[in-house]
């Protein structure tokens, strides 16, 4: 009996249409068109915004999108609030991350 071979390689490629019900519909770089087929996300991916960069796994003839490409520091938090921020301060931070977590499709 022969082993097969657990083999994956590696894409990236921008999302063009997405669901929880669907799936992830993605064009990988150097194609000209989106493949039909929708595909498995990893959880932690959703949700994704369409135009996303992301990294695909293609393995055993299916792809999965393990997550999202974007820049480190697009990230948003409430470090930057000093312990004796005012309440005024604070209503302030929090509803730019909101605003900002709207933007990435994160709330809707």
């Amino acid at each position: 009996m022969q082993e097969e071979k657990n083999t994956a390689e590696f894409y990236l490629g921008t999302v063009k249409a997405w669901s929880n019900a669907a799936g992830v519909q993605i064009q990988l770089d150097g194609q000209d068109n989106p493949m039909t087929k929708r595909f498995k996300m990893m959880l932690m991916c959703r949700p994704l915004k369409v135009n996303a960069r992301v990294v695909v796994m293609k393995h055993s003839g299916t792809y999965i999108v393990l997550g999202e490409i974007s820049n480190p520091n697009s990230h948003r938090d409430i470090t930057t609030l000093e312990t004796d921020a005012t309440l005024a301060t604070t209503v302030e931070k929090v509803n730019e991350i909101i605003s900002w977590m709207k933007t990435q499709g994160m709330v809707w």
